[in-house]
């Protein structure tokens, strides 16, 4: 029935908060700021989230000074550690390098790829950083795999807008009902196929109870589960 299966990247093929943590505490290490206390993390890191997603979602919305996830990255340390910005640009370099430089895979991504590779063209549509997710594809040894790679920052749209759609199924040359889109958003992911007229398959990875206004073509809670509409 398909011609293409499109991803979602974070949180659905690859695990972003496993590869964000990952980062982090390798950091922290290097810079000798913690040595596996655990309540010092656990105090640390909420404080450090909600820093660091306010500041993201400043970036996103183009509100405030922050023009790079450079400067995102710099003001969520600063208000976190109360360091000097010296300090702040080291940790804000080590953390990105390591950040950009890991994959940790969903259960069964690799499988679903595996599967997927000679039957389907593949293709990422993502609302992230191109330097970061080409080079998390890269670290899992399967950029070769993708017919197309689209990332939000790269094209200047975001998912759920109907174009960033647009652009990757011209790059595959395909119609939309043609194509396939597995994400675990319903904000992003699920709004974004209905405005771009593809079915959607909903990764419900954290099990969520859906309302009568989200009605997905498909539905998952482990990605494996795919094959069966495959």
């Amino acid at each position: 029935m398909y011609k293409a299966i499109l991803f979602d990247l974070d949180n659905t093929l690859l695990d972003y908060s496993h590869s964000e943590v990952d980062a982090m505490k390798r950091t922290l290490r290097d810079h000798g700021i913690w040595e596996d206390e655990e309540a010092w993390w656990e105090a640390f890191w909420p404080v450090y989230s909600q820093n660091n997603f306010k500041y993201w979602m400043d970036f996103v919305n183009k509100q405030g000074p922050h023009r790079t996830i450079q400067d995102v990255l710099i003001s969520s340390f600063r208000d976190s550690l109360d360091a000097d910005l010296a300090r702040n640009e080291r940790l804000t370099a080590s953390y990105w390098d390591y950040f950009c430089n890991n994959c940790h895979f969903e259960n069964g991504a690799q499988g679903v790829l595996d599967f997927a590779r000679d039957r389907y063209k593949l293709g990422i549509i993502s609302n992230g950083i191109g330097e970061a997710q080409r080079k998390r594809l890269a670290a899992g040894d399967i950029y070769d795999l993708f017919h197309s790679v689209v990332v939000s920052d790269e094209v200047g749209i975001r998912k759920p807008r109907r174009e960033i759609f647009d652009h990757a199924l011209a790059e595959l040359r395909l119609a939309p009902s043609d194509v396939l889109f597995v994400g675990d958003s319903l904000t992003d992911d699920y709004q974004g196929a209905i405005n771009a007229g593809i079915d959607f398959c909903y990764y419900n990875r954290d099990r969520k109870r859906l309302t009568d206004s989200h009605s997905p073509k498909y539905r998952i809670d482990e990605l494996q589960e795919l094959l069966n509409y495959l």
